[in-house]
């Protein structure tokens, strides 16, 4: 069912305002329905049941309201049916019979195609249900799909208090087996805790360790890293890292959250079960991910700030080397004007001069920073310990996994040097750093290579966290496998897309021919070129300016 048919599924009346094209998408009879129309005996019956048919195609009810029939549908019909169609109407007016009216909604019925529901198709209805509920934590959105299933396959929607009851119904269903997950995942003790440690006082008693979890951090420095590790570690002792999406899904987790903010943490412990349990689940696994991604995005502004202050640093410096430069511009004139010295001679006290500025032939700024960057080497080794212990996910060939693994190894081995002939894993941009002579210098370097490494994956999403929301990786972002291998057919109808890709671009290709089609028209009559540049078309003139605009803009302008 296209969205234009689902507007108005389930309303018990007319909606306040029908547009033109809805009046005549829903109330234009087809022609076997007009050849069934016009066979009623006179013009007020067959007005009255063509209304019948139109109200039940538009709203997938019967019409049985005492409200005014709006003009425009009445002129409408009229038109189409050929007979003179009263100014205001309503259904009492339209029948005078009780039993013409039942008689005119089983007709339009069974015209239409619709039955009602019956006991196997409201089983039908039910599992639909429990299955969209997966997804769904709204009683209205729920009942929403039910009438689009409905209409669908072809039934009159049921009173609004019954598809309410189905829904609430599947919510519950639903509820339960989320309550099953959970217990499965998180040992009971770990469960009937987390109301007593959620309650309780901080260590400041200023606030309880509920409102400390999910309050932001204070300032974007370490101080607040260190902070958010804290609550990652408080989280992950109540188990909240072992409900992963299989277990919960993202779609609970901002329903269930809201129920646990709208309280107060003293009430958490007269929330009946399985609601508690469910509520703090989702709270607990919500805030991890936030804090998670709270703490990521500190380490990002961490690594940021310590290459700024290297790269005050490096320019502080450049005074210094300046002052060097010209010195060495001095010595250079004296030797110009030294005329006693002959070419070997010269040769050799240039040499002298030059050796100590061998090492600034490749000094760009950017080698600079990177120089002062690996001095800060505790620092930044804290953010990387920081970033690791938050889950972090990489494929198995990646650079920074490379990194990792060799900087474990030598932290194992209590090494404060790098090892000779080491794999490079960053490119040339740092080799010149790793390859130094003094290999601490050079394991300082790898380190900070590392740490910017880091922080351009987090960017660029070649890293990802688990326990995360804006840094999951593909997986993470994707309908669980599981999932998906068994719900992909209800996925597929409900976006009304075909089985398979195959199918989808051959209902395009009728689309690409007409274009196509259009395009070698335009060329054979030169409004277009094509060449190996793309297609050209001709630079529009400008329309003549209209003096009656130029008029009222300075008008307005007045």
């Amino acid at each position: 069912m296209s969205c234009w048919d689902q507007r108005y599924l389930g309303h018990d009346g007319f909606p306040e305002a029908l547009s033109a094209l809805e009046v005549d998408r829903f109330f234009t009879p087809a022609a076997g329905e007009m050849a069934v129309i016009l066979q009623r005996r006179t013009d007020p019956n067959r007005m009255a049941f063509a209304l019948q048919v139109g109200f039940l195609k538009m709203t997938g009810r019967v019409l049985n309201t005492v409200e005014i029939v709006p003009p425009a549908i009445l002129e409408h019909l009229g038109d189409k049916i050929g007979c003179a169609a009263p100014q205001i109407a309503s259904i009492r007016a339209l029948y005078r019979r009780r039993r013409t009216l039942f008689d005119h909604q089983a007709a339009a019925q069974k015209l239409v195609g619709r039955s009602d529901l019956s006991e196997h198709a409201e089983r039908q209805l039910t599992s639909y249900l429990r299955r969209e509920a997966i997804g769904i934590y709204d009683v209205s959105a729920l009942m929403k799909q039910a009438r689009i299933w409905l209409a669908d396959h072809d039934y009159v929607l049921p009173r609004e208090k019954d598809l309410r009851r189905l829904a609430v119904r599947a919510l519950r269903h639903q509820e339960q087996n989320l309550f099953k997950a959970v217990c499965i995942a998180i040992p009971a003790a770990v469960r009937e805790a987390w109301p007593r440690r959620l309650i309780a006082a901080t260590a400041d008693e200023t606030v309880s360790f509920l409102e400390w979890v999910r309050a932001a951090p204070p300032r974007k420095t370490v101080s607040g890293l260190d902070g958010q590790l804290d609550k990652v570690s408080f989280l992950n002792d109540l188990g909240a890292g072992s409900l992963g999406p299989s277990i919960l899904p993202t779609a609970s987790l901002e329903h269930f959250n809201r129920q646990v903010l709208a309280r107060r943490p003293a009430a958490i412990a007269t929330i009946r079960e399985p609601r508690r349990t469910i509520e703090l689940a989702c709270f607990l696994r919500l805030q991890l991910m936030r804090v998670t991604d709270s703490g990521l995005t500190l380490v990002d502004h961490g690594i940021a700030a310590q290459w700024r202050n290297a790269r005050d640093r490096a320019l502080g410096s450049q005074a210094a080397r300046l002052q060097r430069f010209r010195g060495l511009v001095g010595d250079l004139a004296i030797l110009a004007d030294d005329e006693d010295l002959n070419a070997e001679g010269l040769r050799n006290k240039l040499r002298v001069l030059v050796a100590p500025f061998e090492s600034e032939l490749n000094n760009t700024q950017v080698y600079a920073i990177r120089q002062e960057l690996a001095r800060s080497a505790p620092d930044l080794a804290r953010l990387l310990k920081a970033a690791r212990s938050m889950g972090l996910q990489m494929e198995l060939n990646h650079k920074l996994g490379v990194a990792f693994t060799t900087l474990d190894q030598l932290a194992a081995q209590s090494a404060t040097a790098l090892p000779m002939a080491l794999q490079n894993p960053f490119g040339p941009s740092w080799q010149s750093l790793i390859d130094q002579n003094d290999r601490e210098a050079a394991l300082r370097a790898y380190l900070a290579a590392t740490t910017m490494h880091l922080k351009r994956a987090l960017r660029n999403r070649s890293v990802s966290a688990e326990s995360s929301l804006t840094h999951q990786g593909p997986e993470g972002r994707l309908i669980p496998q599981v999932l998906w291998a068994r719900e992909k057919g209800r996925y597929l109808r409900n976006l009304s897309m075909p089985q398979s890709a195959e199918a989808y671009v051959r209902r395009l290709e009728p689309q690409l021919e007409a274009g196509l089609a259009t395009l070698a028209m335009a060329v054979e009559a030169g409004d277009a070129t094509i060449d190996q540049a793309g297609i050209h078309l001709p630079r529009r003139l400008p329309a003549p300016k209209d003096p009656i605009v130029k008029a009222a803009r300075k008008a307005i302008t007045e």
